[in-house]
C-alpha cells in the first residue's frame, strides 16, 4: 500500500483586482490587490487581499437564495465541540453579466472598494499530495 501513486492535485489561482465601472457599464482593471485559489473538486475558494495579509476569506456559492451569488466568509476556531469552525459572512458576490462576463463583483460588509474578480483561472498549479496539507495550513 505503501508503494501507491498518490495523484498530484491542481489549484486553480484567480485574480482579484480594484476596478472602475466606464460610462458604458465596462469593468476596467485598475490594478491587482489579491488572489484566490480553489482545489480541484472542491468548491471553496480561499481568498486573499495584499491589504490585509493575515486574513483569509473563503468565497463559497450561496445555495440558499437565488441572491447573492456566493457569500463571502471568515473562520474561526468553534467554542462547540462537535464543530470544527464558525463562521462568519462578511459580504457577498455577483456574478456579472453581458459586457462584464467572466467577472464577479466583490463586496464586503465593511471594505468600501470596486472588488472584483476573473471567474476565468489566470494560472494553474499542480501540487504534490504532501503539499497539499501545506497549502491547506497557509490558505
Amino acid at each position: 500500500m505503501e508503494n501507491q501513486i498518490k495523484k498530484k492535485t491542481t489549484v486553480y489561482r484567480f485574480d482579484v483586482f480594484k476596478g472602475s465601472v466606464d460610462e458604458t457599464g465596462k469593468v476596467n482593471k485598475i490594478k491587482t490587490v489579491g488572489s484566490a485559489y480553489v482545489r480541484e473538486g472542491l468548491s471553496t475558494y480561499t481568498l486573499h487581499l495584499k491589504t490585509l495579509l493575515k486574513d483569509t476569506f473563503y468565497l463559497l456559492q450561496n445555495t440558499k437564495s437565488p441572491s447573492p451569488d456566493f457569500v463571502i466568509l471568515t473562520r474561526e476556531p468553534a467554542q462547540n465541540m462537535n464543530r470544527k469552525y464558525f463562521w462568519n459572512n462578511v459580504g457577498e458576490a455577483h456574478v456579472l453579466s453581458d459586457q462584464n462576463e467572466g467577472i464577479m463583483k466583490l463586496k464586503w460588509d465593511v471594505i468600501a472598494g470596486e472588488l472584483y474578480m476573473k471567474v476565468a483561472p489566470i494560472r494553474v498549479t499542480e501540487i504534490e499530495p504532501h503539499e497539499a496539507d501545506t497549502f491547506d495550513q497557509v490558505a
